[in-house]
């Protein structure tokens, strides 16, 4: 196998043991609901800041293998010190998304090369082997866990195991010249997708605002267990893998619509915690999540590899510009339902919140209709090459 898709799979493996129990864990483990959404975000704000000052380097690969063992070294320390209490547990997890967002620069800057010429159907193609990785550790994870939260050290001690074994597979590729262009200034980089980052802002902000929401109507609303959030998971991983290809196809054809859908479809979560009365109604409605997720893997950064000159700045802006839209609204989302949830109880105070949301995504979702349509970018003079043994 590829050795880059054979570092997605095994990268999203690691990931699909953690990233879908975060939250859970973390109201299981009594989180406060500022530490809830500071988790909910961590991901997109974390990550995005982390990549301002990488920029300038043009070695992915080696970043790839730093950043790499820092977060199994963070995964062993969840595992074996932080997990039992909950500050340590939000601090962790800050850290363990900062250098998570340093490896995913990285990554990105591999992607940019191998995906020339095809965006949609090449970002699909890892974006499936990625979703393989993730469904059956998602499924392991959550039937290990069950109730009996104290087993989610072992699933860490596993990621961290899988996340150290994926930098051996680093070891497999030669160092890798990203010589792409870079302006040197942040304000030229930007030029030409103004409008854009303005929508990703605004709708990172609606968006991020249920984040925090979410696992607390699992918790407290539907009395969900790890392995039913793991089904959850694994309904939209499942449908994702089945439409991955497909969707990536319809990207290169139709992109400015499908940045639409995938924003505006996403009403559908926050409104089936709302409407449904039980937890397989759940299930059946995240099936949406296979077009929203293909989507979101393919179109958004197609969109900006294509109408960007100088794609490394471009790269991290996006992340910037994206990670403080879900930073801002989760903790508007989470500072909300702390003042709500005492005026109503928190059922109550949860079927609100959502419901508001939901009625700004769609309105978000239509700022994607007014960008201007993608300019096909022409082959550059970046070069990446790997050696595989």
């Amino acid at each position: 196998m590829d050795k880059l898709r054979l570092y997605v799979l095994i990268q999203n493996l690691a990931n699909g043991l953690t990233q879908p129990f975060m939250g859970f864990l973390a109201v299981a483990s009594g989180v406060p609901n500022i530490g809830l959404g500071l988790i909910s975000s961590a991901n997109g704000f974390f990550a995005g800041v982390t990549q301002l000052p990488l920029r300038k380097l043009s070695e992915p690969v080696k970043l790839l293998r730093l950043s790499t063992v820092t977060l199994a070294t963070l995964w062993l320390l969840m595992a074996f010190i932080s997990y039992s209490n909950p500050i340590l547990y939000v601090i962790t997890y800050l850290f363990i998304a900062a250098i998570g967002g340093v490896s995913s620069y990285a990554w990105a800057l591999l992607l940019e090369r191998a995906s020339r010429g095809s965006r949609g159907r090449v970002l699909a193609e890892y974006g499936f082997f990625g979703s393989i990785g993730g469904l059956l550790a998602t499924l392991i994870a959550g039937l290990v866990i069950r109730g009996d939260y104290s087993l989610a050290r072992y699933v860490f001690l596993t990621a961290a195991l899988l996340i150290m074994s994926n930098f051996m597979v680093l070891t497999r590729l030669d160092n890798v010249k990203y010589d792409g262009v870079d302006s040197g200034n942040l304000r030229q980089s930007v030029k030409g997708i103004e409008r854009f980052l303005g929508a990703t802002f605004l709708f990172a902000v609606v968006w991020s605002f249920a984040w925090p929401i979410f696992p607390v109507a699992q918790y407290y609303v539907f009395n969900m267990t790890t392995e039913q959030v793991a089904i959850l998971s694994i309904v939209g991983g499942t449908s994702t893998l089945i439409l991955q290809r497909p969707v990536g196809s319809l990207v290169d054809k139709h992109r400015r619509l499908m940045m639409f859908l995938g924003r505006f479809l996403l009403v559908t979560f926050p409104l089936m915690y709302v409407f449904s009365t039980s937890v397989y109604q759940l299930f059946i409605m995240n099936i949406v999540a296979g077009f929203t997720n293909s989507v979101s893997n393919t179109a958004y950064m197609a969109y900006l590899f294509d109408n960007s000159r100088d794609k490394k700045s471009a790269i991290t802006i996006y992340n910037a510009v994206y990670g403080t839209g879900t930073l801002v609204g989760s903790l508007i989302g989470s500072a909300a339902l702390t003042v709500t949830e005492l005026v109503v109880g928190i059922e109550e105070a949860v079927k609100y919140l959502l419901v508001i949301d939901a009625a700004a995504r769609a309105g978000a979702a239509v700022a994607y209709l007014k960008l201007p349509e993608f300019k096909p970018a022409s082959k550059g003079t970046l070069t990446v090459s790997a050696r595989i043994n």
